[in-house]
């Protein structure tokens, strides 16, 4: 989406003077201090309409292919896609977020990550690289959260922690299993009602069916577990396109 239109300039410097004041106390966290001048920010977190940047979507759909070619034991595969991975979070995608206002300590984390990644492609064990790559992908709700997208956030989170809760059963890693499983349900609950408004009642209720079963098997056999996960991503995808259809 376009960012908010920018002031419409006016002959009279008092009115221009007027209309910046407005447009400042109007955003949030922006308020004018008695005494003091309004400063108006001029970064992109200013900007409520502003779109997820093209380079944040790279390091979000590299970390999904990676766990992919992990889980298919693809070593040529991991290796390419984590370069990339790499590549993105250290350069366009910390310099877009950066402009964006995003803090360092959490920029600093997601490069992190990426070259956890990065470091597991060449030589660690495919269940380490998939585990490593879902980490990334556990940044981006918040990350997507600064900016303007058709698609919630908390999908990304949704699809997160189905995927956690398989790749750590596949580690057989319970307690891990259950952490994950623990916060399904609380961030199902807030994004619900968003699904249902925009048309997707049907997705909901299987969703919910979902995060039922998930309860029930907190504590259950591996194989179960993973399959009711992977069909969480099944669903987090029906989730999706009913923001996108």
């Amino acid at each position: 989406m376009d960012h908010v239109a920018r002031t419409k300039r006016f002959v009279d410097p008092a009115h221009r003077f007027l209309v910046a004041i407005i447009f400042a106390v109007s955003l949030p966290g922006v308020a004018a201090s008695p005494g003091h001048a309004t400063k108006v920010p001029t970064t992109e977190a200013a900007f409520v309409e502003a779109p997820v940047p093209p380079s944040l979507k790279t390091v979000e759909s590299s970390a999904e292919d990676i766990v992919d070619f992990a889980l298919s034991k693809d070593r040529g595969g991991v290796s390419a896609t984590a370069a990339s991975l790499k590549a993105a979070a250290n350069g366009p995608a910390a310099a877009a977020l950066t402009r964006s206002g995003v803090p360092s300590a959490e920029l600093a984390q997601l490069k992190a990550r990426a070259n956890r990644v990065a470091q597991l492609a060449g030589s660690g064990s495919f269940i380490a690289i998939a585990l490593a790559a879902n980490a990334v992908s556990e940044l981006m709700a918040d990350l997507y959260g600064r900016f303007q997208d058709r698609v919630p956030a908390r999908i990304l989170r949704l699809d997160y922690l189905d995927r956690e809760a398989q790749l750590r059963s596949l580690a057989r890693q319970k307690e891990k299993v259950a952490v994950a499983m623990r916060q399904l349900g609380p961030t199902w609950v807030r994004l619900r009602p968003k699904v249902i408004a925009a048309g997707g009642a049907r997705q909901a209720a299987a969703y919910d069916r979902h995060v039922a079963a998930m309860k029930r098997l907190v504590r259950g056999a591996g194989k179960n577990v993973q399959a009711e996960a992977v069909h969480g991503l099944e669903l987090v995808d029906q989730l999706e396109q009913v923001f996108t259809r």
